[in-house]
């Protein structure tokens, strides 16, 4: 190759070199106006962004202008109310300045009937001094009652001494009592319990029932006076349904057993139990 053709050679190899070098320039800095202008957080949704933020600002001017109209509205209708105040006030003043007029009007009468009640004061001072003279007698007659007190009063300490022996009896009662109710709750004895054995009128419902064994648990027990043998009555919706014997009695539930010769029916939790039905 002559030295004509590697001059040509290198130079084209050197413009090629500078016209990519160029190529690659363009590209770094080549920007698509589609994608800025439509893509994600584009000029376009950025537009979007600012209209809705304008007419939410509009929406709020209009309602804080609505906001200011009824405020003035409601001041108007305050200052109209203030008024009316202000005018019935200025009538109770004169309404209180009618009232001090008369009030002074009555203080001048009270003064003429103060001068009266002087008159009739000094009336009534004669007559204290005429009640005087009757106190003196009232009091010789006290005299004389002071002498019937002294009878009384040695009749008093007669009847104190008798009420003192029937407090001594009293007291003796009391502990005989005390002790009677320690021995009845000794021996579990409710002096409350009728004296044939019979239970006090109770009611409640039936809990749980073991039918295999036919016994059923209520929630009257010891507490209410019930006592093994006691029988109870079962009742649904005013039907009665069967008895029950009572064989352990706890404070607030007891065990019963289900007598089959009174059965009119399957007995259910919930149904009702008495102990006698009216």
């Amino acid at each position: 190759m002559t030295l004509l053709g590697k001059s040509f050679t290198v130079v084209i190899f050197l413009l090629s070199l500078t016209f990519m070098v160029l190529s690659l320039a363009v590209n770094a800095s080549h920007r698509n106006w589609r994608d800025v202008v439509l893509g994600p957080a584009g000029y376009k949704e950025q537009i979007e962004a600012i209209s809705r933020q304008n007419e939410q600002l509009e929406d709020a001017q209009q309602r804080a202008q609505s906001s200011l109209a009824r405020e003035q509205v409601a001041r108007r209708t305050a200052l109209a109310a203030l008024q009316t105040q202000l005018d019935q006030l200025e009538g109770e003043l004169q309404l209180r300045i009618s009232s001090v007029q008369k009030l002074e009007g009555e203080l001048s009468n009270l003064a003429q009937l103060d001068k009266i009640r002087a008159t009739e004061l000094q009336t009534l001072t004669d007559t204290n001094q005429k009640l005087r003279d009757q106190v003196r007698k009232e009091q010789e007659n006290r005299d004389t009652l002071f002498g019937e007190l002294l009878v009384l009063q040695d009749n008093l300490n007669t009847q104190r001494g008798i009420r003192l022996e029937f407090e001594q009896r009293n007291a003796s009662l009391q502990k005989e009592v005390t002790r009677f109710r320690e021995v009845a709750d000794h021996m579990g004895i409710d002096p409350k319990l009728p004296l044939d054995g019979t239970p006090p009128d109770r009611n409640g419902t039936v809990l749980v029932i073991d039918r295999p064994k036919s016994l059923v648990e209520v929630s009257i027990g010891s507490d209410d006076g019930l006592r093994g043998g006691h029988e109870l009555e079962v009742t649904r919706d005013n039907r009665y349904v069967g008895r029950l014997k009572v064989l352990k009695a706890e404070p607030n539930r007891s065990v019963a057993e289900i007598m089959k010769d009174y059965s009119q029916g399957f007995i259910l939790e919930g149904d009702r139990v008495d102990t006698s039905i009216k």
